[in-house]
């Protein structure tokens, strides 16, 4: 792999000239994407990218330099110009050096299949439907491979093929419009991408949009007040533990790091342990899930990566740490360091967050419901800057009636404080699901990919 002997450079440079600690992470990645409108064609394009980020802690500053130019006459430069600057002193918590290569096979290879041919098929199916005004359809898939090295030893080197794809779709029946996003996405071969599901489900999630068009009923304000049972599907357990879990359990929230840029959170480092929620809800966030969109097995800090349980049956458990917060936490870090690109600082991140499953049937959960609303999916999602009150506007929901999905309900919306959500849980059931995202945060913006999920969930809220 290219830039591994400029890593290993630049490391030893830097512990040469005084630095107390040094780390060199290289990534060298390509892909191809396509996007089509309306079943035109409007964009196609390559990349391919070298580049190398150093890290230097040195009199307890922690500098950071990246560059696609990786000549070790730059690399020197650029170590012998480290000069510290005004700011918080930072540490570094103590880990096991790791030593590993790992390695995701395709089966099929990004490289040679034709996404664009694929993308062309389901856009006609989609637009054979009179009712569908507008789709736009993306897909793309690459490669990556890193290596990670630091002057305590650890050397890491991964190779990741990745897939994704990504459609809007809105719907109309002369008078009103809904429109619906999805997402999908894996670490693997173009295998991953089941180009027949994905079709499958654009088409029915049309269908059922037009059956909320046609046959849902509005609810008063009066109604939605009175509605004390919710029924969230996979899609909503994921969506709220991702918003209203994952984030307020990072802790460079907790600790304000973020306050500036994305806010802070409900969990503060005197309230760790909280009654987040009900018994029946444990939370986790693991990103060894295999082929999943946010695996990894080694985090951008050299980390082992391992599943983090965040809620135990209702307890605040856990944060997802790098470094840095672990040192402060007097602990070691979980593996929750990631880099959207080697020019960008590795910042704490969620991978594969979800709701952890229970037994029971999708058809016992309605039956205990008895009288509520079952919510599919949603149209929108809004949260406060401390993740403490939220809202999910449902794209796709249906009124529960003697224990039976009735009539589809237009404008059905959760709002509540994220402590009342997560109490009101009280049956899981057994069908996990998990759904694709990118997931932005930090200063300049970094999109990793993530999954989302949960079992069909019943809230039971007191009114």
């Amino acid at each position: 792999m290219k830039g591994v002997e400029e890593a290993d450079y630049a490391v030893r440079l830097a512990e040469k000239l005084g630095a107390e600690y040094a780390e060199a992470y290289v990534e060298s990645s390509y892909g191809n994407s396509y996007a089509l409108e309306q079943g035109v064609l409007n964009s196609s394009a390559y990349y391919e990218k070298l580049g190398l980020r150093l890290r230097i802690l040195r009199g307890a500053r922690l500098y950071v330099f990246s560059t696609n130019v990786l000549e070790k006459s730059n690399l020197r430069k650029a170590v012998e110009n480290f000069r510290g600057f005004r700011g918080t002193d930072t540490r570094l918590s103590q880990e096991k050096p790791e030593k590993a290569s790992y390695k995701v096979e395709d089966k099929v290879s990004v490289d040679t299949h034709d996404f664009l041919k694929d993308l062309v098929d389901m856009d006609k199916s989609i637009a054979s439907k009179k009712y569908v005004k507008f789709r736009s359809l993306y897909g793309g898939g690459g490669r990556s491979k890193t290596y990670f090295t630091n002057s305590e030893g650890a050397r890491i080197m991964a190779d990741l093929p990745m897939v994704s794809s990504f459609m809007s779709i809105i719907v109309s029946n002369g008078t009103a419009t809904r429109q619906r996003v999805l997402q999908f996405g894996a670490t693997g071969g173009y295998e991953m991408m089941k180009v027949s599901d994905m079709e499958a489900q654009a088409l029915e999630d049309s269908a059922n949009m037009m059956k909320v068009l046609d046959k849902g009923v509005t609810l008063t304000p009066e109604q939605l007040k009175e509605i004390r049972n919710v029924v969230m599907a996979p899609e909503i357990a994921g969506i709220a533990v991702h918003e209203s879990v994952g984030h307020p359990h990072e802790a460079d929230r907790v600790f304000g790091r973020e306050a500036a840029q994305a806010g802070t959170s409900y969990l503060t480092s005197k309230n760790l342990g909280l009654e987040v929620g009900s018994e029946a809800i444990t939370l986790v966030d693991d990103p060894t899930v295999r082929n999943s969109y946010g695996f990894y097995l080694y985090d951008d800090e050299g980390v082992k990566a391992e599943p983090k349980v965040l809620v135990d049956h209702g307890k605040q458990a856990g944060l997802l740490l790098n470094r840095e917060y672990a040192h402060v936490m007097k602990t070691r870090s979980n593996g929750s360091a990631r880099s959207d690109s080697y020019s960008n600082e590795p910042i704490i991140r969620m991978s594969n967050t979800y709701l952890k499953p229970g037994t029971a049937t999708f058809d016992e959960i309605i039956s205990e419901a008895r009288d509520g609303v079952y919510i599919k999916n949603f149209m929108e999602w809004n949260i406060d800057d401390t993740r403490s009150f939220e809202r999910y506007q449902g794209n796709e929901a249906y009124l529960i009636k003697n224990g039976r999905i009735d009539k589809p309900v237009k404008n059905f919306v959760i709002e509540s404080g994220t402590i009342d959500f997560w109490h009101a849980a009280k049956l899981m059931g057994n069908d996990l699901k998990r759904f694709v995202g990118n997931c932005g945060k930090g200063e300049p913006m970094q999109g990793v990919p993530v999954t989302m999920g949960g079992p069909t969930t019943l809230l039971s809220f007191r009114r």
